[in-house]
């Protein structure tokens, strides 16, 4: 009987045991998800603060939507400023704060101040109203914070303005907490019309703002938001393309040729689309073909020099000196020419690099939009080059005889879609291999 009774008594004491084992595993995971929670708030409250700011210095905005709350403008701006330094902190450490772990994260320096605020976000605030969209559409189980952090994405991305700075590092703190940053992680579908679709219902419920909220802004900004995510997770970036171009059978023909390339640094000297940062597709055709020297003749090394809206002037004023000092063997310059100035700074890079023994090279006519509105432009920056020693690669025509031609445009009618940039990775790499020469197959030389 004594026996029989200490195992009764066992077992009981391990039921209990067990029971107090789930119980604090629960208490933990409500705890960790509170915290995280209180981290896409503090976002979500600070970023608001700043666009009340926007709003009282624009004009633009209902007033009832974005006010002060008895914060003054210092206030509004402290907050901001906690914000920056929260995004800047050690997302491992404060990963780890969060799932109640070991840290030397400190959330009474920048999170808990913004919390504490009293800063309300209204109910018909852009982002609040995206986030009772994604309760309603979002096809997968998802928590508040899930939902909000790619609310909160999208409420920075709304202003245009912060998208290269303060919406990159929303991007890397969400990541680096384990939180979704665009909504096909939610189950929701990725196309242009779908954003569209979603800007319409949108733009019924969202309070005048600072900045645009028609159907057509949240539909870039969807967009925006999901090839960013898509870069930021590695689903579709530079190396994703490079490694798809590479299984292509044109692509693959060439790789003995890239392989036999010999060590030589080459630079390029670009606006944004050379950038592989920019929204418009998962990368640019520049880093698309580094990538693919990287993985097959490292040898060969790349270096951008890089700027949106880079001018043949601001070229030569920001970034000529640094490219000498960099010592290449070719570089490509991808510059807009828009004045006088352009084209003189143009000669002058092109002479300036050509006497220090550099190959320079430049395209016939990339379609950037501003210039094929401005006939005349391509054909005077050719001429410019080709009397300055600038070799002078031709893409021109086949980008507009390109079977997809049609869909190289993005959403703001300026940037370059991924079949674009496919088509010039596919040039720039065969000019750099040597399986093609300046001028395009069945023109002379």
């Amino acid at each position: 009987m004594r026996v029989e009774g200490c195992r009764l008594a066992s077992r009981r004491l391990a039921l209990v045991c067990i029971v107090a084992c789930v119980v604090l595993q629960a208490q933990a995971r409500a705890g960790a998800a509170s915290r995280v929670a209180q981290l896409v708030e503090a976002n979500v409250m600070a970023t608001h603060a700043y666009q009340i700011l926007l709003a009282r210095k624009s004009g633009k905005g209902d007033a009832a939507c974005f006010t002060q709350g008895g914060l003054s403008d210092e206030e509004l701006q402290a907050l901001v400023t906690h914000q920056s330094n929260l995004l800047k902190s050690k997302v491992e450490e404060v990963s780890s704060w969060a799932r109640g772990r070991k840290s030397n994260f400190d959330p009474s320096r920048d999170l808990e101040p913004i919390l504490k605020s009293g800063l309300v976000v209204p109910a018909a605030a852009p982002v609040s109203v995206f986030t009772d969209y994604l309760r309603a559409h979002a096809r997968s189980q998802s928590d508040a914070a899930r939902l909000r952090s790619v609310a909160s994405l999208h409420q920075t991305i709304l202003e245009v303005e912060r998208d290269g700075d303060l919406l990159q590092e929303q991007f890397a703190f969400y990541k680096g907490l384990g939180l979704p940053v665009y909504v096909g992680q939610l189950g929701l579908p990725g196309g242009d019309d779908d954003f569209l679709a979603a800007g319409r219902e949108l733009e019924r419920r969202a309070c005048a703002s600072p900045f645009a909220t028609d159907a057509a802004a949240w539909q870039i900004a969807g967009r925006k938001v999901w090839n960013w995510g898509e870069k930021h997770l590695h689903i579709r970036d530079d190396r994703v393309l490079a490694a798809e171009l590479l299984r292509e059978p044109d692509v693959k023909a060439i790789v003995p040729r890239v392989r036999a390339v010999p060590a030589q640094r080459v630079a390029v000297v670009g606006h944004s689309f050379t950038m592989g940062q920019h929204w418009s597709s998962p990368s640019s055709f520049v880093p698309v073909v580094t990538e693919i020297f990287r993985r097959e003749n490292p040898k060969v090394e790349f270096r951008q020099f890089e700027r949106g809206g880079l001018t043949a002037l601001r070229a030569k004023q920001r970034f000529y000196q640094g490219v000498l000092d960099w010592k290449p063997d070719k570089v490509l310059l991808v510059v807009m020419t828009r004045t006088d100035e352009d084209y003189d700074a143009l000669r002058e890079m092109g002479e300036g690099f050509k006497a220090a023994g550099v190959e320079v090279f430049m395209f016939d006519d990339i379609h950037d939009p501003e210039t094929v509105s401005k006939p005349g432009t391509s054909a005077r920056a050719v001429r410019v080059a080709r009397d300055t020693g600038i070799k002078v690669i031709e893409v021109g025509a086949l980008l507009s005889s390109a079977p997809e031609r049609g869909r190289f445009l993005s959403l703001d009618r300026i940037h370059m879609t991924e079949p674009y940039h496919r088509l010039m990775a596919k040039e720039w790499l065969k000019f750099l291999a040597g399986a093609r020469g300046e001028r395009l197959a069945g023109r002379a030389e």
